[in-house]
């Protein structure tokens, strides 16, 4: 891997690990905000479910303008401006309205990142390299979200003792971190870094090969197909994605027992296992090409079926913390072992110069789907005062995911056969 693409997905992966900090921050302190500002389980998932639904309606535009680099890293910057913004409305939060503003502008800074940061990443690693560069930049962002609970907990709960304050430090943070950035963009001239290395990227041999070897109709009828069954793949693993990222602490301490600094930790340390069975994923299906990540794909979807099934029988029957969190543990294994594999996967189906607005349509319309997964999720709770009937939601979705990346597993044959991978 040359220098230039290891700045690149630093700097993404680092963007993107912000991101997940700030995105998963407040979930990890709803347990302590919900003490002075009353919410039902319905409206802690209102508040999870409005900055992906933000991230869903402007995602397509961000999309459009990202694909100029100069353009998209401003729009990376941006975001981590409006993070601190939104971090300060929270912190002068009075009632659950403050909280719905202060998430409304966190999920406008959350749609400046991936289809910017998961454009660059992708096309700056070719096919061999591609899945793991995907996930470690996936992965950055899975220990964002991880550190976030034990971070934030952790300091309001032992430093602090203020909710409001940690926020406010949050914003302060996220000001610096701008000024940083911003600087190591200067200083290391990442965006004509970048705009050489696209130019440089020959995609000739896969356009001539779509001509030689497929119609133009053929290959439409193919792309419409091959990326709607995308969008609903990564909508319904979207939705457990972010129902295990959002409610983890909140089930820990309110069903299970667990303290709320305890309940931090055992998140962070479940989806820090996340993050590593991400990156050897990916790792395995770089070895395997496009057939070996479909098979990842499948696998996370079938383990991650009998760790819920696992869950629920457990929180049923023998509800011991040291089981639960067993149960946890290995749901996390299973299910992130195919994060940076199905980004690496839609890489390889599309070219180069549409990736960038290809994510922004992905996330959009994937994200229209999950992001009322939190608010199902939490009037389940509230309706059931049980995490079982959520647990089975979860299943739901992942079951399904699994029959449609069968379907889609003919798909990934026909690229192959066809000369459609992108390099």
């Amino acid at each position: 891997m040359s220098s230039v693409r290891l700045q690149l997905l630093s700097f993404m992966s680092f963007a993107h690990f912000i991101h997940h900090v700030e995105l998963y921050a407040f979930p990890a302190m709803l347990i302590l905000i919900s003490q002075e500002i009353s919410m039902s389980y319905l409206e802690m998932g209102i508040l999870g479910s409005l900055p992906i639904l933000i991230m869903a309606i402007t995602s397509p535009v961000v999309g459009y303008l990202g694909k100029n680099a100069r353009l998209g890293f401003v729009i990376v910057l941006l975001g981590i401006f409006l993070f601190a913004f939104s971090s300060f409305i929270i912190s002068l939060s009075l009632d659950f309205f403050y909280l719905l503003i202060g998430n409304l502008i966190l999920g406008l800074g959350c749609t400046t990142f991936h289809p910017v940061g998961l454009g660059v990443a992708a096309n700056s690693f070719r096919g061999e390299n591609r899945g793991k560069a995907m996930a470690v930049n996936h992965a950055a962002g899975v220990i964002g979200t991880a550190l976030a609970p034990l971070g934030t907990l952790g300091l309001t709960i032992y430093v602090l003792d203020d909710w409001r304050q940690t926020f406010s430090l949050l914003g302060f943070g996220c000001l610096i971190l701008l000024i940083l950035m911003t600087i190591w963009v200067v200083i290391q001239k990442l965006i004509p870094k970048y705009s050489s290395l696209i130019q440089n990227n020959n995609d000739r041999e896969v356009q001539e090969n779509l001509t030689n070897n497929t119609s133009r109709r053929e290959f439409r009828n193919w792309i419409l197909v091959t990326l709607g069954l995308i969008i609903i793949m990564s909508a319904l693993r979207g939705g457990v994605y972010r129902l295990i990222s959002y409610f983890t602490v909140t089930l820990l301490r309110d069903f299970y027992g667990v303290q709320s600094f305890e309940a931090g930790v055992m998140t962070s340390f479940i989806l820090l296992l996340g993050s590593g069975s991400d990156i050897y994923g990916a790792y395995i299906s770089d070895r395997s090409g496009s057939y070996g990540r479909v098979k990842i794909i499948l696998i996370s979807a079938v383990g991650t079926s009998l760790a819920i099934l696992s869950l629920i029988l457990l929180t049923e029957h023998f509800p011991e913390i040291w089981a639960i969190l067993l149960g946890f543990s290995f749901f996390a294994i299973c299910f992130y072992l195919a994060g940076g594999t199905l980004q690496a996967l839609m890489s390889d189906i599309v070219p180069q110069e549409s990736r960038t607005f290809f994510y922004s349509i992905v996330f959009s319309l994937g994200l229209v789907v999950s992001s009322t997964s939190p608010t199902i999720f939490g009037a389940l709770l509230d309706l059931f005062q049980s995490p079982v009937a959520g647990f089975a939601f979860m299943l739901l979705l992942i079951f399904c995911s699994f029959f449609v990346t069968i379907v889609f597993q003919k798909r990934v044959s026909f690229a192959v056969e066809n000369d459609l991978i992108s390099p």
